[in-house]
């Protein structure tokens, strides 16, 4: 396996369409998209720089959705 940003921009894609239309913790993440930890953080970091994704904390528990634009 090569790290490299094509890919780490696959697995954002991975995430990306895991998180279509659904809000999911890690743990959720972790199962749907088969990624390792390491893969799983690097992919949400590529999501969040290009913000495409919101983080939010529930007391011990993150929560992963994706950011969509309203356009009018």
């Amino acid at each position: 396996m090569i790290w490299n940003k094509n890919f780490i921009g696959e697995n954002a894609g991975i995430v990306w369409r895991a998180l279509n239309n659904r809000k999911m913790s890690w743990e959720e993440l972790l199962k749907s998209t088969g990624l390792t930890p390491l893969e799983l953080a690097s992919a949400i970091g590529w999501l969040a720089r290009e913000n495409k994704i919101y983080i939010q904390p529930d007391e011990n528990v993150f929560y992963f959705y994706l950011y969509h634009e309203n356009y009018f």
